[in-house]
C-alpha cells in the first residue's frame, strides 16, 4: 500500500507530506508555523530596534535652569553641560542658554545615581527625561507620554487626548483604541494567543486553533474575527497620533522645561512636574507617572519587570518572574493569562484556552 501511495504520488507531483498539512485559522494573519520560530517577542528580530540605544533622533539640548530658580545652584540635579562643540550647528532656541551636546557613551549601559537624571529637548520638540536604571520618559508640549524600560524590553505609551494606549511587554502586547482593545499574548511554547474586546464581547483565538470563539451575553460560540497584525511598533503611533510636534515646537518645549519642578524626598525618591506630567523614580527604579489628576498612571519597575496602565478605558498589568502573568480589563470584559491558562470573561461567563489548547467553559 505504501508503493501504491508514493506512486500516486510522484504521478501528481506532490510530496507525501503536503497532504497532511496541519490546520491554521483562517482568521489569522500569520501564516501556520508547527514548531514556532520564537518564545516570545524578546526573541524575534523586528523587536530589536525598539530597544536598542537611543538613536540620533534623540540629539537635542540638555537643560540648564534659570539662574533664580530655587534648585539652578544644585549641580547634580541636571546634566550640567560640556564643552560646546568647535562647529556647533545652528541653535533652535531663541537664546544662548542651552548648548550643544557631543554623546560619549551608550545611555543605555550608563548608570545614573540619584540626582543624575537629565532633562532634554529634542529638535523634534519632544521633551525627553533620562532615568536611572535605563529607563526613560518622552512626552509631548500637550502631555502625550511613553515611558521605555530597557532593561525590560518594556513600552507603554498614552496618547494626547487619553483616548488611545498601548502597552508592550515580554508576556503580550496591548493596544486599546476607542472602544477596542486588542491583544497579544506571547506564548512560551509559539503557539500565541489573540483577544480583542469590542462592543459584541470578547473574541479569541490561538495561533494553533482552527476556530475564533466569542464570549457574549449569551454565552460561549464559534464566531469570524479578523485579528489585527501586532508586530508593529504602534506604541509610537499612539505616542505621536494627534499630538503637536516637530521643530516648530521646539522653543515652546524648551519654555516647558524651564518652568519644571523637581525635588527629592528624604527617602531617595526623585520627583518632577514636568507640563502639570507628575513623574516619580523611588530608589529601588520603580518609575509612576500621573496625569491629569491621576485619572492615568503607568508605573513600571526594572528590578521586577512589572508594569500597569490605568486609564478610565483601560486597566491592564504585566508582570516577570515566579508570579509572570498579563492582565487586561475593560468594564465588565477581562483577560487573564499565566503563562498555561488563557481565560476570558464577559457578561458573567468565562471561557479559554488550557496548557494543551483545548477550549475550556468556566
Amino acid at each position: 500500500m505504501a508503493n501504491i501511495f508514493n506512486i500516486e504520488c510522484r504521478r501528481y507531483n506532490l510530496h507525501a507530506t503536503t497532504l497532511f498539512t496541519p490546520p491554521r485559522s483562517i482568521f489569522l494573519v500569520h501564516s501556520y508555523n508547527e514548531k514556532g520560530d520564537y518564545n516570545n517577542f524578546q526573541r524575534r528580530n523586528e523587536f530589536a530596534n525598539l530597544f536598542g540605544a537611543p538613536s540620533s533622533e534623540w540629539a537635542g539640548e540638555f537643560m540648564t535652569l534659570p539662574a533664580d530658580t530655587p534648585f539652578a545652584t544644585d549641580v547634580g540635579i541636571w546634566r550640567q553641560p560640556r564643552a560646546p562643540l568647535e562647529t556647533p550647528e545652528a541653535s533652535y532656541y531663541a537664546t544662548q542658554d542651552f548648548c550643544s551636546y557631543r554623546p560619549v557613551e551608550n545611555w543605555c549601559e550608563h548608570t545614573r545615581e540619584p540626582g543624575q537624571s537629565a532633562a532634554l529637548a529634542t529638535r523634534h520638540g519632544i521633551i525627553s527625561l533620562w532615568l536611572r536604571d535605563r529607563v526613560r520618559v518622552d512626552m509631548t508640549i500637550d502631555q502625550a507620554v511613553r515611558i521605555i524600560n530597557f532593561k525590560n524590553n518594556i513600552v507603554m505609551s498614552l496618547s494626547s487626548s487619553g483616548s488611545a494606549a498601548a502597552l508592550l511587554h515580554p508576556n503580550g502586547r496591548i493596544y486599546q483604541h476607542g472602544s477596542h482593545v486588542e491583544i497579544l499574548v506571547c506564548d512560551v511554547h509559539g503557539n500565541n494567543k489573540y483577544a480583542e474586546m469590542w462592543h459584541k464581547g470578547v473574541s479569541f483565538t490561538a495561533e494553533h486553533c482552527a476556530l475564533v470563539y466569542l464570549v457574549d451575553a449569551a454565552g460561549i460560540r464559534t464566531t469570524t474575527h479578523n485579528f489585527s497584525d501586532m508586530s508593529q511598533d504602534f506604541p509610537l503611533s499612539v505616542f505621536y497620533y494627534d499630538s503637536h510636534h516637530g521643530q516648530s515646537h521646539v522653543q515652546e518645549a524648551n519654555y516647558i522645561l524651564q518652568a519644571s519642578q523637581y525635588w527629592i524626598t528624604d527617602e531617595g525618591t526623585e520627583n518632577w512636574i514636568i507640563n502639570n506630567v507628575r513623574i516619580s523614580q523611588t530608589a529601588d527604579g520603580l518609575v509612576r507617572i500621573y496625569r491629569n489628576s491621576n485619572k492615568y498612571k503607568v508605573h513600571t519597575s526594572p528590578a521586577s519587570g512589572t508594569a500597569s496602565l490605568t486609564t478610565p478605558f483601560l486597566y491592564c498589568t504585566a508582570s516577570l518572574g515566579k508570579t509572570a502573568h498579563l492582565f487586561v480589563r475593560r468594564g465588565e470584559r477581562r483577560m487573564h493569562y499565566d503563562g498555561s491558562n488563557f481565560i476570558v470573561r464577559n457578561a458573567g461567563h468565562s471561557a479559554g484556552l488550557d496548557e494543551r489548547n483545548q477550549v475550556k467553559v468556566y
